[in-house]
């Protein structure tokens, strides 16, 4: 067993840590919004995007009845407002149908269908079918109805399929169909256990649309009627959006979970004028969005609007202006760089707008490599690298200061970080997080204790599916060892306090973007005085994969243990499943003790936060 000595006081604050440090970040990428927390289960609404199968229909949209001689699909054209037309050539007496596979439903589930349709005569009836239930409605006519339905589904199936059909000749137009599980629907098309999860690490600030895919965004195609608004294609990640989930989506979401929306403006394909009128859009319709980033990752020769720092300085004084014009309490976050990476970007910025700016934004995301037939190495890196995150971090401070001035107010927004070890590989953005990686984020959130008030939020990327905290499939969510990070360390907000640890170190290899790290300490500890002053809340990581530490800890005035909550799981390597969502997990439990100092055991591969009241604040 190893040994260690933790010395707090709690006389010597360091300065506050914001509330903001345990923020996260959403993106229409992949299955964090689609598939993820909204809960529309089809897709290509609006019956635009890719066809690969050359049916005519985009998919996964497909005719039913072999090669269906006897109907034909249009496209919707640009005047229809995401209509298709079916064009049925002639009366068989059996219906033509369209069909939308890969649903998953449940027996006994109850489902909300609704489609707009408008029929010419010759059309006699309607189908709606899912589940095994199939209601027939007499034909709406040229006038067209949203039809509105609800079935039970009558079996368990992850290859179900909502069918579209009619009887009769002539043509039927379909526009904007849709299948909502009942629970969700009366979350305005939310996951019920998505937000569930969500709501239960209480997050602080949310902050979507990008990311990459914030600066292709055209606002104006996610506002108004759902079923109304056009198809939009994203060329950050080249893939077709719905725009189901718009501003007003995105900030009733965060008031569900009880978080502060912040918006990212698109500086790569928009103007300020633009950005400006979704301020004002925001402001008339009274949603309360106070924080505002213009522009993402502008240095990166990936993103869409890519300019020189210089020029990205001038471009956020424009935005900054015209909307401020419009909302003048709002706050703004600038495009900051990593400061090793990018050494002239954050001072030539500072330089040129720092009296615009409110905040300045980081990113960092590590080791961008996989090597599992090397995992020692790879695990002590990952570990590790809290140390060089926190060291990125103080270089920006310091940069602040030489540029502005010390005291001038401008705070970090750390709002893109997490593990990504297959940025190009199998998982592509999918990681299956490891305990080795709620390790990861303990020590990020301790590095964020130690900053204290020079960083003003972090927003973990991103929060479902994506890089996740928090995992869906089709009919259930559960939360990875980075949720668990979170849930444990949802106890650590107040003042920082000064506090020291002496514990055996090892040293870690250069990995991937993680550069060789020395004499790391098997035992990383931050502590904070909780708001009220009465609670001394100590973190520790103990990063050994297999040896627990015996910590001596001296708080230097006389306290009382509430309670201990540990993150922990088999091994290093545990995660969890849907089968297993709580392989790794957080276990509470009293703790009693009383004194000045006392002894604590740190189990290997952990982490823990210890509760203690102060009898003489």
């Amino acid at each position: 067993m190893l040994e260690a000595t933790i010395t707090v006081d709690p006389s010597r604050p360091t300065g506050s840590v914001s509330p903001l440090i345990f923020g996260h970040f959403i993106e229409q990428l992949g299955r964090c919004i689609t598939g993820g927390i909204h809960a529309e289960m089809l897709r290509s609404r609006r019956f635009t995007g890719f066809d690969e199968d050359r049916d005519g229909l985009a998919d996964p949209w497909r005719k039913l009845g072999g090669r269906a001689p006897h109907l034909l699909v249009e496209p919707p054209a640009e005047s229809s407002g995401g209509a298709l037309t079916m064009r049925c050539l002639r009366d068989t007496g059996e219906p033509h149908r369209i069909a939308h596979a890969g649903l998953a439903v449940r027996a006994g589930v109850e489902y909300a269908l609704s489609v707009e349709l408008r029929t010419s005569p010759g059309i006699t009836e309607v189908l709606l079918g899912l589940g095994g239930e199939t209601h027939v409605l007499p034909a709406p006519g040229p006038d067209g109805a949203r039809i509105e339905r609800t079935v039970t589904s009558h079996w368990d199936s992850d290859d179900d399929a909502l069918v579209i059909g009619c009887r009769g000749a002539g043509t039927m137009q379909v526009r904007g169909p849709s299948v909502l599980a009942v629970r969700d629907l009366e979350l305005g098309g939310l996951r019920a256990d998505v937000v569930e999860l969500v709501r239960a690490i209480e997050p602080p600030i949310i902050r979507w649309p990008g990311g990459c895919f914030a600066d292709g965004y055209r606002w104006r195609d996610g506002v108004g009627e759902p079923h109304a608004r056009p198809a939009s294609f994203d060329p950050a990640w080249g893939a077709w959006d719905d725009n189901d989930f718009g501003t007003a989506e995105f900030v009733r979401f965060c008031r569900l979970v009880g978080a502060e929306p912040y918006i990212c403006v698109n500086t790569g394909s928009d103007d300020a004028d633009s950005a400006a009128e979704w301020v004002g859009w925001c402001r008339e319709r009274d949603l309360g969005v106070h924080w505002w980033g213009i522009g993402n990752e502008t240095y990166g020769s990936w993103e869409i609007g890519n300019v020189p720092a210089d020029e990205y300085a001038r471009l956020f004084v424009r935005f900054a202006e015209a909307m401020r014009a419009e909302d003048p309490s709002i706050e703004l976050i600038a495009v900051g760089a990593d400061p090793v990476d990018h050494p002239h970007w954050n001072p030539t910025v500072l330089r040129i707008a720092g009296e615009q700016i409110d905040h300045l934004s980081v990113h960092r995301y590590v080791p961008h490599r996989r090597d599992d037939a090397a995992r020692e190495r790879q695990f002590r890196a990952i570990v590790a690298a809290p140390l060089d995150i926190e060291r990125r971090l103080r270089l920006v401070a310091e940069t602040i200061d030489e540029v502005l001035g010390a005291g001038s107010g401008v705070g970090i927004a750390f709002d893109e970080w997490n593990v990504w070890l297959d940025a190009a590989g199998d998982d592509g953005i999918e990681e299956r997080y490891e305990l080795r990686d709620a390790l990861f984020a303990a020590g990020v959130f301790n590095a964020m204790n130690r900053l204290g008030d020079r960083l003003s939020m972090a927003n973990l990327a991103q929060l479902v599916n994506v890089l996740p905290a928090i995992v869906t499939a089709p009919t259930a969510a559960w939360g990875t060892p980075l949720y668990h990070a979170f849930s444990l360390y949802r106890r650590c907000h107040g003042e920082a306090l000064s506090c020291e640890c002496a514990s055996p170190a090892f040293d870690a290899e250069a990995f991937g973007n993680i550069p060789a790290l020395d004499g790391v300490p098997w035992l990383d500890v931050s502590a904070v005085l909780a708001d009220d002053g009465r609670e001394v809340v100590l973190a520790a990581v103990n990063r050994h994969p297999s040896e627990a530490v015996q910590a001596r800890i001296a708080v230097g005035e006389s306290v009382v243990g509430i309670e201990r909550a540990t993150l922990t799981g088999a091994s290093e390597a545990a995660a969890n499943s849907e089968a297993l969502p709580n392989a790794v997990a957080v276990h509470t439990e009293p703790l009693e003790l009383r004194g000045e100092s006392f002894g604590i055991v740190f189990p290997p591969h952990s982490a823990t936060v210890l509760r203690l009241s102060r009898q003489s604040p």
